[in-house]
């Protein structure tokens, strides 16, 4: 493995066009899932760059705004796991099974990202999240080079300057998210840090207690039916990471984006809404 990880670096750090750096990510790629598949963002829009063992259409694209799993990975830069749903990965990577879970590895070009490998379980069920995430690691480092500017362009267009900071909620009317730009680093690391937090946390209910939030869903009370659960994760949320003036509350977001489909009503009359 170590040898074959080598020849990997190899290539990656030695690539002369797109198609190589990508046939690099692939075949590592393919050591550790048993399918994968890459897809570059331009602009608002993911596109397909490459596939192992799926049949998806080489004309594959979807917006980053309908896909939320994908979105999470592109603004914490962070590994996602998500349930295989439209909304979540997108209609075209999908599945009927409402267990199937994907994993998804940001690929950075510095401090934006500008792809994703979308990896899922094969029949046997081996996915090796390490070795997956080493590998995107290992094609962000090859697209850090400077010699490689031009090249770059053709990978991923320069990210919008609106998306470079994350999702502004809305409060009273207002946006209350600071300019991400104006945030110190360890800031910028404790508002990704909390996303991941919530996404994982709402994601967890639904894999562990899909009949409770099912049911909350449809009675439009998932405060009672998880009131538990969200109290233990608003005070941990509390506790880790409401520390800073700029904080926002995450979790909320999340619960209403996720477990409350979008509809805050869903949550219930006695929940007790944000925590800021």
């Amino acid at each position: 493995m170590i040898h074959e990880l080598n020849q990997l670096l190899r290539r990656l750090r030695q690539y002369e066009n797109q198609r190589a750096w990508i046939g690099a990510v692939l075949d590592g790629s393919s050591r550790f899932a048993a399918k994968t598949a890459l897809f570059a963002l331009e602009g608002g829009l993911f596109r397909l760059r490459g596939q192992n063992n799926f049949d998806l259409p080489e004309s594959t694209t979807f917006s980053k705004a309908d896909a939320a799993a994908f979105r999470a990975a592109v603004d914490s830069m962070d590994h996602v796991v998500a349930l295989r749903t439209p909304a979540e990965v997108s209609d075209s990577l999908s599945s009927p099974n409402p267990r199937d879970r994907a994993h998804l590895f940001p690929i950075l070009n510095g401090a934006r990202t500008v792809a994703v490998l979308f990896a899922i379980e094969g029949e046997d069920g081996d996915l090796d999240p390490d070795g997956l995430e080493l590998m995107a690691g290992m094609a962000s480092m090859a697209l850090e080079r400077r010699s490689n500017t031009v090249l770059h362009s053709q990978i991923a267009t320069a990210r919008p300057v609106a998306e470079s900071e994350p999702k502004s909620p809305v409060r009273n009317g207002k946006s209350k998210l600071p300019e991400w730009a104006n945030l110190q680093e360890d800031q910028r690391s404790l508002h990704i840090r909390a996303q991941r937090f919530s996404r994982v946390t709402v994601a967890g209910w639904e894999l562990a207690k899909p009949e409770a939030c099912r049911g909350g869903r449809e009675q439009k009370n998932l405060y009672l039916f998880l009131k538990n659960e969200i109290e233990k994760a608003r005070e941990n949320y509390r506790k880790q990471f409401m520390t800073v003036p700029s904080m926002v509350d995450y979790l909320h977001l999340e619960l209403v984006r996720t477990a409350a489909e979008g509809d805050e009503l869903k949550l219930g009359a006695d929940y007790p809404g944000p925590l800021v």
